[in-house]
C-alpha cells in the first residue's frame, strides 16, 4: 500500500501533549519580549519537537513497486548431472526473458552452502555460474534462506527451486513452511536423473559398553533403491 507509514506509531500518542508544553513554555518564558519574536520562537519550537517525535514514530512514504521479484535457486551438487546443469542454466534464461517488464529477477547457487550470483534486477544475464559453492552435498533449506533475505522487501516474491531434491544437509520442507509466513511462495522445477543400486547407510546402532572379549550386536539399518545381495565389514 502507498501512503504514510509509522513503525512505531505509538510515539504519535505525545504530538499533542508536546504542543500543547512547547505553546505554553515558549509564551511563559518570553513573555516579555514582543509577539513576533515569540511567535517565532514558539513556531520553531513546535517545528523542531514536531520532527523530532515523527522521526522516533519512524515516518516514511512508501511507493507502491508492481510486479513479482524472483529469485531462481540452481542446485550445483554432484547429485545433478553438468547436463542437466546446463539445461537448467538454459531454462533461467528463457524464464527470465519472457517475464514481465515490472517483474524483476535473481539467480543463487547452492550445494552444502549457497551464493548469489545475480542479484534481483531487471535483467538476467546468466551465462556461467561465477559463484563458488561446495558441491560435496546438498543443503536446499540454506538455500531458501538465503533467497528470501536476498529479496527486496516491497513487492511480491516468489521463489523457484530448480533441484533433483536429495537433500543431505538442513530441512527443506520446515524452510518452505517458513517462507508460507513471510508470504513467499516456492515453486519447484525437478532436475529428474535416473539412478540405479544407490544404497546408503541409515543407521548404526551398537552398544555404549561392551567388556573387552565379550561378543556384542551390532545393527545396521541400510536403504536401497532395488533388492539385492549385500555385504559389509565392520572394523
Amino acid at each position: 500500500m502507498s501512503g504514510l507509514h509509522f513503525t512505531h506509531p505509538a510515539w504519535l500518542w505525545l504530538l499533542a501533549p508536546t504542543i500543547f508544553w512547547v505553546v505554553w513554555f515558549t509564551f511563559r518564558s518570553h513573555a516579555s519580549i514582543g509577539p513576533w519574536k515569540c511567535r517565532f520562537v514558539g513556531a520553531l519550537r513546535l517545528f523542531v519537537a514536531s520532527l523530532l517525535l515523527l522521526a522516533l514514530a519512524g515516518i516514511q512514504w512508501l511507493e507502491p513497486r508492481e510486479g513479482m521479484n524472483v529469485m531462481f535457486l540452481l542446485d550445483r551438487s554432484r547429485s545433478v548431472p553438468v547436463g542437466l546443469q546446463e539445461t537448467a542454466i538454459e531454462w533461467i534464461n528463457r524464464a527470465a526473458a519472457e517475464k514481465h517488464e515490472a517483474d524483476r529477477a535473481g539467480v543463487l547457487v547452492f550445494g552444502a552452502n549457497a551464493g548469489i550470483e545475480q542479484m534481483v534486477g531487471e535483467r538476467v544475464e546468466f551465462q556461467r555460474i561465477q559463484a563458488v559453492v561446495d558441491t560435496d552435498s546438498t543443503d536446499i533449506a540454506a538455500a531458501i534462506r538465503l533467497a528470501i533475505a536476498s529479496l527486496p522487501e516491497h513487492g511480491q516474491k516468489r521463489l523457484v527451486l530448480l533441484s533433483d531434491g536429495n537433500e543431505n544437509l538442513g530441512d527443506a520442507v520446515s524452510a518452505v513452511a517458513a517462507s508460507r509466513q513471510l508470504d513467499v511462495s516456492v515453486d519447484v522445477v525437478p532436475l529428474g536423473s535416473q539412478r540405479r543400486n544407490d544404497v546408503s547407510l541409515q543407521r548404526l546402532a551398537l552398544p555404549s559398553t561392551v567388556k573387552k572379549g565379550t561378543p556384542y550386536l551390532a545393527r545396521i539399518f541400510v536403504e536401497a533403491d532395488e533388492a539385492g545381495p549385500a555385504s559389509g565389514s565392520l572394523y
